[in-house]
């Protein structure tokens, strides 16, 4: 597997462990700023870092990390690379995906069938999780920038998170959908599921296309979370303001972030 954080245009740092890990700056804003590369990171599992890998990514300077993923994820694979001056968040919760557990465990389950469930899980992302991402804008709000959020996949939990922080930058959706899709160049389920003995693995060499919507980041995804943010909030501004992004927040972050 080869895979690269994009750091400057289409270079990278060469990390061959690392699974979904990219700079999600660069992108312009609306009122034509842009932002700054070296800030803001995201990942996939970072639990099959070789040391030389791990030593790269300290060199990027983090200062902190938003683990978005379940005990039971964290305690399967590790996050170590990472030393002690590094803050790192993350949380014990019970929410839990059941329709799409269910789903797995279907036989009977069909690639469209795993699709809409998918659709629903990004409805139900922004409540399930709302902890968690108003513990990131915290971070981002107090400075300990560069930050680095992720999940399992780098994909759903942390996809929602980098697409709320690209929002409240003043990045247009279209940017931010584009960002999303990125996943589908970076992530190398081949590499990742070869590493684990786990449903997904297992189902992967029996139930390919079944799998295939859980495995991929689709727009429709996407669309269902803002689509949810419009009908529960008036719109991603009315969901960020429940997790304490208010106008002062946002100028902080846009003054710290944006070039």
């Amino acid at each position: 597997m080869s895979e690269t954080i994009a750091l400057t245009g289409h270079a990278g740092l060469p990390l061959g462990s690392a699974f979904n890990l990219r700079d999600f700056g660069g992108y312009a804003t609306a009122d034509g700023r842009c932002v700054k590369r070296g800030m803001l990171y995201r990942s996939g599992t970072m639990a099959l870092l070789t040391d030389g890998d791990a030593a790269q990514l300290r060199a990027l300077g983090i200062r902190a990390i938003c683990d978005f993923r379940r005990g039971n994820e964290r305690t399967a694979e590790p996050t170590r690379w990472h030393g002690a001056d590094v803050d790192y968040f993350c949380r014990d919760y019970s929410e839990s995906s059941g329709l799409l557990g269910e789903m797995l465990k279907s036989d009977d389950a069909t690639a469209e069938d795993m699709r809409r469930t998918m659709v629903a899980l990004y409805r139900e992302i922004p409540v399930d999780h709302a902890e968690s991402y108003r513990a990131m804008f915290a971070r981002i709000v107090e400075g300990r920038v560069p930050l680095l959020i992720n999940c399992s996949a780098g994909k759903d939990r942390t996809g929602v998170g980098a697409a709320l922080v690209l929002a409240s930058l003043g990045v247009p959706r279209t940017t931010i959908v584009e960002d999303y899709l990125l996943t589908n160049d970076h992530a190398d389920w081949d590499w990742l599921l070869a590493q684990r003995n786990t449903l997904v693995a297992r189902m992967r060499s029996s139930r390919a296309e079944t799998l295939k919507p859980l495995l991929v980041a689709d727009a429709a995804y996407l669309d269902s979370l803002f689509a949810t943010l419009d009908e529960r909030h008036g719109g991603v501004d009315g969901y960020l303001e429940t997790l304490g992004v208010d106008s002062a927040a946002r100028n902080a972050m846009r003054g710290m972030l944006l070039n």
